[in-house]
């Protein structure tokens, strides 16, 4: 659900200023405030867009969101040309491989699944047509298994870990192990391998969200760096089953689960189904950035850039969704009521704000290398960018009233842009903590290498980093307001200011 606020603008002669909030702060900033990031925040984190994976539906409806929000606000195109006019949305070439929705299933119990689980695709690109018994293979140990699979399906028990942020890394260790079973099945004439996995939080289930293709996400490579999801490849496609769908498997083989074990209770029981395979690709693939521009007054040719990535991690196997509320509905949520304060605000700033929402940031800041590289701004004229990426939580590195920050005042690049933020985040009573170990990692650093001077705002990493579990009603909505506020006001100094901001090196202090 899109909402539009249409309140009047807000000039310097009003009473702009939001409760706790210092005289000079700048006209508008009050704008920011908890009940519209929540109301953003709520909408793309919710399970109706998917995750928001890079080009996936959820992810370009989250685009359309911001656009139409943009729309809304007045702000201007600045996005590719069509027809010779500017459009809202900034498209960058990617090449993906994914599942055939209408050729890739799996069919038991008479039953026939087309998404609720992952596959890893087979050496042989030609598309897989298994049917037949389903044959129970224990945990694949060699020496017990069959001697030959004509029409027959194995079906094999993975072990699996418990999750939690190195899950993953836990769970490829089994993916590893079931490459090499796949490998023995398929020399005894399997087709396809069935994997089951029964406990809900196994790692082996976030692996697969870099190492196996989804009905509901793809795997994609960017072409202009050779780089891409870590896809696995088998001898034959391995099909792998979340819990749900595993313990119906068992039951029509006769198998119980009990205490994270397999035990058989119906010795003579059998089963058999179909299980179809077909990988495609697509050399064409474009994702999307959306971009637009607040037009300045006196000093409109230079332009301060604000930026937060609207993707994140799409949907897990067991179709539970990774809503990345905190990363980054928060920082995106930021952006558009970053928007709106500088839309309503009179009179308009010197110099011209670029709002910008980027794509591919979980796969390697796509979209954000993307617009420096094309810019649709002279870069020469782009004097700064505020980043934000996570600002709705509480972490050791990011306490009540703080916030981390990079490059730090122990960083080469450490500039005035920075130690300016730090004297507005004083007046508001907050402090910077040093966020460095971030530097390369989101956003902001495709403008740093490109020798824009830049502010990184972020909470770090928490327990819900990168998991299905971060939702939005975990995010701490004053902590939102007030970073986002700190942004504003630190965007607004740099857009009125005379000169640009300038490269201080390594500081003893955040703000002498």
């Amino acid at each position: 659900m899109l909402v539009l606020i249409c309140s009047a603008a807000v000039g310097q002669d009003e009473a702009a200023q939001g409760k706790g909030l210092p005289a000079d702060a700048p006209a508008g900033i009050s704008v920011i405030d908890q009940k519209g990031l929540k109301e953003h925040a709520y909408f793309l984190a919710s399970d109706e867009l998917g995750g928001r994976y890079t080009g996936m539906p959820g992810q370009l409806e989250a685009a359309e969101y911001i656009k139409k929000y943009f729309q809304s606000l007045g702000l201007s195109p600045l996005g590719d040309k069509s027809r010779g006019k500017r459009t809202f949305l900034q498209k960058f070439p990617l090449e993906r491989t994914y599942l055939d929705p209408k050729k890739t299933s799996v069919a038991f119990g008479g039953k026939t699944y087309k998404s609720g689980f992952a596959v890893v695709p087979g050496k042989d690109s030609k598309p897989v047509r298994a049917s037949g018994q389903f044959v129970y293979c224990g945990t694949g140990n060699p020496d017990t298994l069959p001697k030959g699979f004509k029409r027959k399906i194995p079906v094999v028990l993975l072990k699996t870990s418990s999750g939690g942020p190195r899950s993953a890394m836990r769970g490829g260790r089994q993916v590893n192990r079931a490459r090499d079973v796949n490998r023995v099945l398929a020399s005894r004439g399997a087709k396809v391998v069935v994997f089951l996995i029964i406990t809900k939080d196994g790692g082996v289930m976030d692996s697969m969200n870099t190492s196996a293709l989804l009905p509901e996400k793809h795997a994609l490579v960017n072409p202009a760096k050779r780089r891409g999801r870590g896809l696995s490849q088998h001898s034959v496609p391995s099909v792998f089953l979340p819990p749900e769908k595993s313990k119906l498997l068992l039951a029509k083989l006769g198998y119980e689960v009990a205490d994270d074990s397999v035990q058989q209770v119906k010795p003579k029981a059998k089963s058999s189904g179909k299980v179809y395979v077909q990988v495609r690709e697509d050399k064409k693939f474009r994702a999307v950035n959306v971009c637009a521009v607040l037009e300045g007054t006196s000093r409109k040719s230079e332009a301060l850039v604000y930026s937060a990535h609207m993707d994140h991690m799409g949907i897990r196997m067991d179709s539970d969704a990774f809503n990345g509320a905190d990363d980054n509905a928060s920082g995106t949520s930021g952006l558009l009521e970053i928007a709106e304060a500088f839309a309503k605000s009179q009179p308009r700033p010197k110099r011209s704000i670029i709002f910008l929402a980027v794509s591919g940031e979980e796969l390697g800041l796509w979209g954000s290398h993307y617009y420096s590289e094309h810019p649709t701004w002279p870069l020469k004229k782009i004097i700064a960018n505020v980043n934000i990426d996570m600002i709705g939580r509480h972490t050791s590195l990011s306490p009540e009233n703080a916030v981390s920050v990079t490059p730090s005042k122990d960083h080469g690049k450490f500039s005035s842009l920075v130690r300016n933020a730090a004297e507005i985040a004083g007046k508001m009573g907050m402090q910077f903590s040093n966020g460095d170990t971030y530097y390369q990692r989101s956003d902001h650093y495709n403008f740093a290498r490109k020798g824009v001077p830049v502010v990184f705002f972020c909470d770090g990493e928490h327990e819900d980093y990168h998991q299905v579990t971060d939702h939005a009603d975990k995010l701490d909505y004053p902590k939102m307001e007030q970073i986002a506020r700190l942004a504003f006001w630190t965007g607004w100094q740099v857009a009125n200011a005379r000169g640009r901001p300038k490269e201080l090196g390594k500081q003893s202090s955040w703000t002498k």
